[in-house]
């Protein structure tokens, strides 16, 4: 046993050391319960003070004259107890308390540095099927790092590169955001490259239903600026409604409404600008825990198309998406895989020309293809997991049950 713990204050409250035998517990414990206690104590103001004390010394007493307990509170302190996992079923030996501690204090350590240190990022690559073969067309990724430089303020810097045919480029940004009280923040954006530009914008809660935001941009480039407004509305407990006005070189109007229930979300946005409009309506259901499905419908000046498709997530951190998109520009294919804050996307242009028999048979064959997968691989596999898991649990269950109780607690009287 180490000679000193994170948290002596146990053996401090019985005036011992962390050195101290089973005996010397179990005396000083008798020792000082008796000075404590609340009956030898006549005053009302005494009693309320010894009753606190004599609490205190008992707990004390509790853990340090249990061999696990004190194993785990000479290693972790009152963290390690409070924890719980030394009386879980599952855990009965003092090596698995302390692998099992082990493993929670690195899962929390883990925790603490994600919510510091964030990183997100995503790779697309732009497929066509021409002549019976796939082709390259180009490829998209972007990274961002995002960490917390203090509990008001979080640094994001971030990159993008874009290939296209034999044209490539890319883009540099920092955006740090100040929270400057419960109710209001501040953002201010740096980027360099194919866009560069300076921003700030801030939004404010206006009441408990309502939030407000204006930002500036000005474009390195060229010199123009831009104006936006944004005002967000919560309509009821489920829908939202919002406002975005942009003022500058392209002016544009956009109202939209956003309704989200426990299995379903609804969205829709329309936007009018100078000489150009768009109308798009999205439809979201979740079918499970593990599965969703989405349709979306754009229409516009130069845009119409309908894309449907799906989300399985196959892990804690990881999903599998696909959806088909039929547009005025062909019917394309998208697969998506996704881990912690990365995306890997892949879209596939199938033809450029749209007809009714190829638009079927694209719609058709995904849904089929998943319907084959989860019929005969995907929930036998789940099944005979859950199987394994519910006959190891009753295996344990049967050792634990034909163990002999744990007769080392003593209690003094």
């Amino acid at each position: 046993m180490p000679e000193d713990g994170p948290d002596g204050e146990l053996y401090a409250l019985l005036h011992l050391s962390p050195e101290a035998t089973d005996e010397e517990i179990r005396r000083a414990y008798r020792q000082w319960a008796q000075v404590y206690h609340p009956d030898k104590h006549k005053t009302p103001q005494m009693q309320g003070i010894a009753t606190e004390s004599f609490q205190k010394i008992r707990e004390a007493y509790e853990i340090l004259s249990d061999e696990k307990k004190r194993k785990i509170y000479d290693l972790y302190g009152m963290e390690g107890i409070n924890s719980g996992m030394e009386l879980g079923p599952k855990l009965n030996t003092l090596d698995e308390v302390l692998k099992g501690l082990e493993k929670l204090k690195q899962q929390r350590q883990e925790q603490v540095m994600k919510e510091r240190m964030h990183h997100s990022g995503s790779l697309v690559f732009d497929i066509a099927l021409a002549e019976k073969r796939l082709m390259l067309r180009g490829m998209t990724s972007t990274t961002e790092v995002q960490t917390h430089l203090s509990k008001k303020n979080v640094l994001a810097l971030g990159g993008n590169i874009v290939l296209r045919e034999q044209l490539g480029g890319g883009a540099l940004s920092a955006v740090l955001r100040h929270q400057i009280s419960a109710d209001s923040n501040v953002e201010a954006v740096v980027m360099v490259g194919l866009r560069s530009l300076i921003s700030i914008q801030t939004s404010r809660r206006l009441s408990s239903r309502s939030t407000g935001g204006i930002g500036f941009s000005l474009s390195l480039r060229d010199g123009s600026m831009n104006l936006t407004n944004i005002w967000t509305r919560q309509l009821s407990e489920t829908t939202e409604g919002n406002i975005h006005l942009m003022i500058g070189t392209n002016p544009a109007l956009s109202t939209g409404l956003r309704r989200q229930t426990q299995r379903n979300l609804s969205s829709g946005e329309l936007k009018v600008g100078m000489g150009t409009y768009s109308l798009m309506a999205q439809y979201g259901h979740e079918f499970s825990s593990h599965s969703r499905g989405q349709i979306t419908g754009r229409i516009g000046s130069n845009a119409v198309e309908v894309e449907i498709g799906g989300e399985r997530t196959i892990s804690h951190h990881s999903a599998l998406a696909m959806s088909c998109t039929i547009s005025i520009h062909g019917i394309s294919y998208k697969f998506s895989f996704s881990r912690g804050g990365q995306k890997f996307v892949v879209p596939i242009l199938l033809t450029p020309v749209v007809t009714p028999v190829i638009a079927t048979g694209a719609l058709m064959l995904p849904a089929s293809a998943y319907f084959l997968l989860k019929t005969y691989l995907l929930k036998p596999y789940f099944s005979r997991r859950k199987q394994k898991k519910q006959r190891e649990q009753r295996r344990l269950s049967a050792a634990q049950a034909l163990k002999i109780p744990d007769a080392t607690h003593k209690k003094i009287y």
